[in-house]
């Protein structure tokens, strides 16, 4: 497993701000893939879910806007309609919102290899850390 650190956007700091977003908005179950050995489609893989389907479409438009203000525009944005998933494609970095009865359907994570996982302890212990009262 990969540890994350360093500056925003080298290497894997896309992929860090959008977890640290996602977990900041309380995202739930969130998993960091590095797939850039196995994938020729991305180099991460983000997966969360939404507490409900207002919660996924909020994920995805605050994910979408903080990119924006940083310079990175969305390429595409699936699934708005339904909200159930979303999908939101930085080109080297792919977000998968789903809520909870979609994300057990599709099951993304197992197809996900289990050494491509990356510890997002410390982002988590970051984000908890910032908002604890």
């Amino acid at each position: 497993m990969e540890n994350i650190s360093g500056g925003i956007f080298e290497g894997i700091g896309k992929a860090n701000e959008a977890v640290r977003l996602l977990l900041t908005k309380k995202a739930c179950d969130v998993k960091l893939y590095d797939v850039r050995e196995s994938n020729g489609i991305c180099d991460y893989y983000v997966n969360c879910t939404g507490r409900s389907l207002t919660h996924v479409a909020s994920l995805s438009d605050d994910l979408a806007e903080h990119f924006a203000t940083l310079g990175y525009e969305a390429l595409r944005i699936e699934g708005k309609r339904g909200n159930s998933w979303i999908l939101v494609d930085f080109g080297d970095l792919i977000v998968n919102i789903f809520d909870e009865q979609a994300r057990g359907y599709y099951n993304h994570d197992r197809l996900m290899a289990a050494e491509c996982i990356v510890d997002i302890s410390g982002l988590i212990r970051e984000v908890d850390e910032k908002f604890s009262v």
